[in-house]
């Protein structure tokens, strides 16, 4: 199964974009598309699991959705220097070597566009 994004309510009706693996100039212009519609104000909903999330926003080198990681605990503010709970001791290493987290809010994770379905929603639909 390649991942798609079924794309709901435009002029000439729905309409859908896949991302085939095995076809990198597809999988190229489905990101621009996919890029270009978050900035234009479109919802995109990703199919995780048995539920769908919201996408967050999308990396077009690596075909891969970002939205905001459920399951994770959320990421609260140090009372005392407004920073991040939590120091750094002998892991620096991996610390760096980890992806950044946001300041605050839940953490994100990445979705490869290749392998799920999603929906995307313009801002004019329904109403």
């Amino acid at each position: 199964m390649n991942g798609q994004i079924g794309i709901l309510n435009v002029g000439a009706g729905d309409t859908k974009l896949v991302f085939d693996p095995t076809n990198p100039m597809e999988c190229a212009r489905s990101a621009r598309i996919v890029r270009d519609m978050l900035k234009r104000g479109y919802v995109l909903f990703v199919k995780v699991g048995e539920k769908y999330q919201r996408a967050l926003d999308f990396d077009e080198a690596h075909c891969e959705y970002i939205i905001a990681d459920l399951d994770a605990p959320p990421i609260a503010k140090d009372e005392d220097n407004g920073e991040q709970g939590g120091t750094e001791t002998g892991a620096e290493g991996a610390a760096k070597d980890a992806p950044p987290r946001p300041r605050r809010g839940r953490p994100s994770k990445r979705v490869e566009a290749g392998k799920v379905q999603a929906i995307a929603v313009p801002r004019s639909a329904g109403g």
